[in-house]
């Protein structure tokens, strides 16, 4: 299997332009590591040449159909010191949230997201960023939580994917294709919409 450079699209960034600043907790992440490093899209492409045939060559760009790309596999550290990875949740479709306990929008989303993760054909994987096993441990005790959770204790997972805010959500298909990244706090009709749009991606492809 072929991996490719973390690449959002143009509907990603637009997700990001207007949910961001509305529904997400600030963090004092690093710049995100070179390996999943956000490649130039087609907004920005535009600003760069204002002629007739450079906008031309964009937008047929913009409209064709974008190539796949896969995340590759990556150590995951469960609550009780066990390590998995990725790659161990192949076959459904996996939604991985960046979170905090400290995080309001974290807390308003995390019901949702346990619900989620108890379908048949998704998984939740739920990653505290920058806090130790027992404040994370007492926060999914105190709400019975279910889902998968993992530790991120020096943020190094959420600096690799470019993650700035909490709650962050990535959603890739079976195979690890990367679809979306909504960055802010998702509700019922959010993730409703974004798994109609994986759905028939997955069904295009069949």
């Amino acid at each position: 299997m072929k991996y490719f450079k973390f690449k959002p699209t143009a509907l990603v960034a637009l997700i990001m332009l207007f949910s961001f600043t509305a529904s997400a907790c600030s963090s004092n992440l690093a710049t995100p590591q070179a390996s999943l490093t956000t490649e130039q899209n087609s907004t920005e492409a535009i600003t760069a040449g204002s002629d007739e045939s450079t906008t031309n060559d964009i937008t047929t760009e913009a409209t064709s159909e974008p190539e796949p790309y896969y995340i590759p596999d990556f150590k995951l550290t469960a609550l009780d010191g066990t390590e998995t990875s990725l790659h161990a949740y192949e076959g459904q479709i996996i939604v991985i949230n960046f979170w905090a306990t400290w995080c309001k929008y974290c807390i308003t989303e995390m019901p949702l997201l346990d619900e989620l993760d108890k379908r048949d054909d998704v998984t939740v994987l739920a990653i505290s960023v920058n806090e130790d096993q027992k404040t994370v441990q007492d926060y999914i005790d105190k709400y019975d939580y279910s889902m998968p959770v993992f530790l991120d204790e020096n943020g190094d997972l959420a600096s690799m994917f470019g993650v700035t805010g909490f709650p962050t959500s990535l959603f890739l298909g079976p195979d690890f294709e990367y679809f979306y990244i909504y960055p802010g706090m998702v509700d019922q009709k959010t993730l409703d919409s974004i798994f109609e749009a994986i759905d028939e991606i997955m069904k295009d492809r069949q």
